[in-house]
């Protein structure tokens, strides 16, 4: 299926009935990265996303004709030390491998750029692997790569 051959893609807040969906794809996700995220956490994270009070938010790509969702971005929003505006981190972004290459990622990443712009985000920022080629690939395009190395100290 060529990028064109793509039904369009409708970009949308979670809401209560994409729980399923997004678990699924949740779990892929976290397959993707070899990662074990625990039950607690999924439905801690998925409880957040759904609060009002909570910075944690999530985008949900859908098919439009079949109405299923193929990929999500969940964003944590947070005050910054370096301007009055808020900065967004776009914590997790995934699509499901179908409809990888097709525009999708990319539409959720520039829905976040429109939303950060019209609410007056002063930076969409995130992180991958370094060898990550294909999201790379995508990234490159839209954000400036910064020297900034990342250090995690566990707790």
């Amino acid at each position: 299926m060529s990028r064109r051959d793509l039904p369009a893609v409708l970009i949308r807040d979670a809401e209560p009935f994409h729980e399923a969906d997004w678990r699924a794809l949740w779990a892929a996700y976290v397959a993707f990265y070899k990662a074990d995220v625990p039950e607690r956490v999924t439905a801690y994270t998925w409880n957040r996303i759904l609060d009002p009070a909570s910075p944690v938010n999530c985008l949900m790509a859908v098919d439009a004709q079949s109405e299923r969702v193929i990929g999500f971005a969940v964003t944590i929003l947070h005050d910054g030390t370096w301007s009055e505006k808020p900065v967004c981190y776009l914590e997790d972004l995934f699509v499901t491998p179908e409809a990888r290459g097709k525009g999708v990622a990319r539409k959720l990443i520039e829905t976040l750029a429109c939303r950060g712009r019209g609410r007056g985000w002063h930076r969409l920022y995130w992180q991958t692997h370094a060898d990550n080629a294909t999201a790379r690939a995508l990234y490159d395009k839209l954000a400036r790569l910064t020297s900034f190395v990342r250090y995690d100290l566990d707790l």
